[in-house]
């Protein structure tokens, strides 16, 4: 008996199965790995008597498909249109396969299908009726069952038309002789299969060149050029209840196809150390003739006389999201990456870096969950979530968020606009082993994973600790400095016995904001234990506060305490020098248009303490002058370089721009300043002056202004 759930898909409706299977497909499903949904992008094939079905995992509904159960039967389930694949780009798609465990018993099997056939959903084998097959077509492949042809090309031209394969075929079909004609057995009677049991393989269902036709009494039959199979000499290697899971991975550019079968471990996610990987060429000519850049794919499955019940769960479909993420561990304190099977010293600082990047699809990744497992001997400290997209926020980890063992943490939405996400976790090394952790990193239309390797702490070959504690003016933990400014800190080493430090033997450990600086010697002039060390001024953040982080690192592999420092860098200024009450220079009136220069105390000049290479560019405009008595003077203020002369009363005119050269950068703009250039008061001819004892006098405003790039004028 079968329960069903109704959903509409495709067009068609598809059951998703709620129990009562038969008991090897049942417990095969209650272990299923976890998939994506297989309704967002998947539609059954419009075939008559379609016996693919959407069945429930522990994930949830409809994370697998089943396509058989019983004897002669055939399903197929295809992407729908917005899922096709792109031939254009590299692209990755990973599934869990279970074939039952009927053993010897089993068949027929299954195939991953890349189609442009102009049936798209309706494609399968057929007879001559029109009628879809099963048994050993697989759903996809010629059909010979008509022995009265000859040809090759009459198999292929029932096959799904311009197609690729990748059989995973659980009967050997090996009918030869006079009793092989009509019956559609004999595929597997191929020189390339030294193995009489399951078998996968490739190759090009709608070609000629795939089958070889033989001839006997009573008709003809076609056995099958397998490419690239991979086998074993044993009848049950496939057929175990166990799932498998694949990969293929798809290269645009040599048009290409890998293969790898059992990769990974269902329950535990670490790779397997035996996968079978095979690549074959796989022209886009041949299943793209029209050139439509994209290709429609999925499964095709059948029983004959034999069954097995078939199962699919999808992990990546390439095309909807392409991603890819890695996971590293670096000692911070030699500088080396983590490989498998290496050991760290106790105390030892640790970063654990975790990778994900979005590389395109048709949908950005979504709902995402990092799923750590934590190495446990790390003692985490604190971490933090970065992204590509630098205006979103990094998320800041506490000792108490991460804690240790499993870690599940929400990432944001990765996009073509924010294409990374960066986990990062810091700690200390403590004795004891861990194994290889699989990490996986689950989203609604995509399930990736990374894993960290094995490693093991050791302790020190002496056991007196090592301690450190600031000395002098670094008692206090924090300082204050100008930009710019080396700061130097002191400490002192000492060992718990009381026994003297070796300086020869010793080395210092800084960090600056996360940073591992190069580790530097403890002075051999220096007093047994003494520490010092300056923080270069060139890492230092200017206008905030600066965490440095400092250890140390004996001959015997003993850490010492590690000590932190807060350093407080004031931000640096752009300033300018103006006088408040400047003058012109007082001038005998000609009746003609006269340029009158600055007073001598005129000055302006402009300082920057930002750092070198920052840039800024000073403008100036001014108000028309005036007397007490409220009459205008006839002329303005102008800014003049060569035969440019530009009025500042009609807005604001560049005076002088700077990219500087020093930390402390002053610019005397007005240096330089002449009759004839510079600021000057443009004078007219009509203009009105006074007495020499009692001169004209007029006022007017200047404004200064700074932006902090150089102009584009």
């Amino acid at each position: 008996m079968v329960i069903g759930l109704g959903l509409t898909l495709g067009g068609q409706s598809i059951t998703a199965k709620a129990g009562f299977f038969d008991p090897p497909i049942q417990q095969a499903l209650e272990t299923a790995p976890q998939g994506v949904p297989v309704n967002d992008y998947f539609s059954l094939g419009k075939i008559s008597n379609n016996s693919a079905v959407l069945a429930d995992t522990p994930f949830g509904k409809g994370q697998a498909v089943q396509l058989t159960d019983k004897v002669s039967q055939l399903g197929t389930v295809w992407t729908n249109d917005s899922s096709e694949m792109s031939l254009n780009s590299d692209a990755t798609a990973s599934m869990w396969m279970n074939f039952g465990n009927r053993n010897s018993s089993s068949g027929d099997g299954m195939a991953f299908v890349l189609q442009n056939d102009t049936r798209n959903l309706s494609a399968s084998s057929t007879d001559n009726a029109g009628t879809p097959l099963g048994g050993e077509t697989l759903g996809v492949w010629g059909s010979d069952k008509d022995k009265t042809k000859s040809q090759a090309s009459d198999v292929a031209s029932s096959a799904i038309k311009n197609s690729w394969a990748l059989e995973f075929d659980t009967y050997p079909n090996k009918t030869t002789g006079n009793g092989a004609p009509g019956v559609s057995s004999s595929f597997d009677d191929d020189p390339n299969l030294a193995a009489p049991y399951a078998h996968i393989a490739s190759g090009f269902p709608s070609s000629s060149a795939t089958y070889t036709m033989h001839s006997a009494q009573g008709g003809y039959y076609a056995t099958m050029n397998h490419i690239q199979p991979i086998y074993k000499s044993s009848a049950g290697w496939m057929v175990d209840g166990a799932w498998h899971h694949v990969t293929l991975k798809w290269n645009a550019t040599d048009q290409t196809m890998t293969y790898i079968y059992d990769d990974k471990d269902p329950k535990t996610g670490n790779p397997l150390p035996n996968a079978e990987s095979r690549t074959v060429s796989v022209p886009k000519k041949a299943i793209d003739p029209g050139n439509t850049g994209k290709v429609r794919w999925g499964f095709t499955g059948s029983t004959g006389t034999r069954f097995e019940p078939n199962a699919v769960v999808f992990e990546q479909i390439p095309g909807i999201v392409n991603a890819n993420t890695t996971a590293t561990i670096k000692d911070e304190t030699t500088q080396k990456t983590v490989a498998s099977g290496d050991s760290v010293g106790a105390g030892h600082s640790m970063r654990l870096t975790y990778n994900l990047a979005y590389t395109g699809g048709s949908q950005n990744w979504k709902d995402i969950k990092a799923q750590l497992n934590l190495p446990s001997n790390i003692d985490y400290t604190d971490g933090s979530i970065s992204y590509g997209d630098n205006a979103l926020p990094e998320t800041k980890l506490s000792k108490s968020d991460i804690g240790s063992g499993a870690l599940i943490l929400p990432i944001q939405e990765l996009s073509k606009t924010n294409p990374t996400a960066t986990i990062t976790l810091n700690g200390d090394a403590k004795v004891g082993s861990t194994a290889q952790l699989t990490n996986k990193f689950v989203g609604a239309n995509a399930l990736t994973d990374a894993r960290t390797p094995d490693f093991t702490v050791t302790p020190a070959s002496k056991t007196s600790p090592l301690h450190m504690a600031w000395t002098g003016d670094s008692v206090s933990g924090k300082t204050s400095v100008a930009p710019k400014t080396d700061v130097p800190v002191t400490a002192q080493l000492s060992y718990g016995d009381q026994s003297s430090v070796d300086n020869s033997k010793t080395t210092l450990h800084p960090v600056l904001n996360g940073e591992s600086l190069q580790p530097e010697p403890l002075k051999a002039t220096d007093k047994p234990g003494q520490v010092t060390y300056s923080v270069p001024q060139a890492k230092l953040l200017s206008g905030q506060d600066n965490t440095l982080q400092l250890y140390a690192e004996d001959g015997d592999g003993r850490i010492s305490d590690k000590l932190t420092y807060t350093i407080t860098v004031k931000a640096g200024a752009l300033d300018m020098s103006v006088p408040t009450g400047a003058t012109f220079k007082q001038t005998t009136l000609t009746g003609a248009e006269q340029l009158i220069q600055p007073s001598d105390d005129f000055n302006v000049s402009v300082t920057d303490t930002r750092g070198a290479n920052n840039k800024w560019v000073l403008y100036a405009k001014a108000t028309p002058f005036v007397s007490l008595l409220r009459e205008t003077l006839p002329g303005s203020l102008i800014y003049k370089q060569g035969d440019s002369k530009q009025d500042l009363t009609a807005g604001f005119v560049e005076i002088k721009s700077r990219t500087t050269t020093s930390d402390n950068d002053i610019v005397d703009v007005s240096k330089g300043w002449r009759a004839d250039s510079g600021l000057l008061l443009d004078v007219q001819g009509n203009a009105i002056g006074g007495s020499s004892k009692q001169p004209a006098r007029y006022g007017g405003t200047i404004t200064w202004s700074f932006t902090n790039s150089v102009s584009t004028n």
